[in-house]
């Protein structure tokens, strides 16, 4: 795209040159329409050329960051030093949202360099469905930094996975979504910050829902950058969304889940299919 700018922007130029000008007070004027037309052109070019930089993939070793901490999934086994298979006490019972799963440790699956959240039609707790997940409570927590997973992600109604943050001190909110998913929508993410709000529970909930690839295709890498003063999340290395403001939450864990029903996306139906899962490739956390 450069070369083909450069080329546009010399043939403006002759363009310029060819033109008749009137001088007053030291500024040159044409009633030319091809010189209309070529300063319209020009600011097209200066537009894509700015769209393009913005689009620029970013790695966070780029900006300072190292790594802290990380889960590659290369082993056979979860690894119990770093991750639990359920949520903390009191932390998102059973049916909440009116989600339709039970979580059971022998559906998070370590196997080929993946750990693999597998939902099927298994009746556990009373409740129709059989799902996993992993949380990094009361094992990892931090405040600020660069937090990173790269997932494929499953498709069909009823499917919820998604990749969040809640506070170590087991309050909520805030909750910081880094990527939700709706199955009957494989191309939309749902990037999303619940925070506190005075004299009520009730969050005030901002974010983005972002329209990009089938998420449930292939790979892809989600995270959030949490600064002080702001978050900025970021698919494929490419930021997509922004919040700024005050950002001292306290230390926050990880949870990597697959719903199953619920108010985010309804039930499944008779199209959904089962099982489904989520691969995970790794977690990683940087900081400066």
């Amino acid at each position: 795209m450069e070369t083909q700018s450069r080329r546009d922007a010399e043939k403006c130029r002759r363009e310029f040159a060819g033109l008749h000008s009137v001088c007053r007070g030291g500024f040159a004027f044409s009633s030319s329409a091809p010189l209309r037309l070529c300063v319209a052109k020009i600011f097209l070019l200066l537009l894509l050329a700015s769209s393009a930089f913005s689009q620029q993939v970013v790695q966070p070793e780029s900006l300072g960051y190292k790594l802290v901490w990380s889960d590659e999934f290369s082993g056979t086994a979860l690894d119990a030093a770093k991750w639990n298979t359920g949520y903390a006490s009191k932390v998102h019972p059973l049916g909440c949202n009116h989600e339709r799963q039970s979580y059971a440790p022998e559906n998070t699956i370590v196997r080929d360099g993946h750990l693999i959240l597998h939902a099927e039609r298994k009746a556990r707790e009373g409740v129709p469905f059989t799902s996993g997940m992993i949380s990094s409570h009361d094992k990892f927590s931090r405040e600020h930094g660069w937090f990173e997973t790269r997932a494929r992600l499953p498709k069909g109604k009823g499917m919820w996975p998604a990749i969040w943050m809640l506070p170590q001190a087991k309050i909520w909110p805030p909750e910081l979504d880094i990527m939700e998913l709706k199955g009957r929508w494989p191309h939309r993410a749902f990037l999303t910050l619940h925070e506190r709000q005075a004299n009520t529970w009730r969050p005030k909930s901002t974010g983005k829902e972002w329209d990009g690839p089938d998420f449930t295709a292939d790979f892809h890498t989600f995270a959030l950058e949490w600064l002080p003063d702001g978050l900025r999340w970021s698919i494929d290395g490419i930021e997509r969304h922004r919040w700024n403001g005050k950002a001292d939450f306290g230390p926050m864990y990880l949870i990597v889940n697959l719903a199953v029903g619920g108010d985010f996306d309804g039930d499944p139906d008779a199209a959904t299919p089962f099982p489904g899962e989520m691969l995970i490739d790794y977690v990683r956390v940087y900081a400066k």
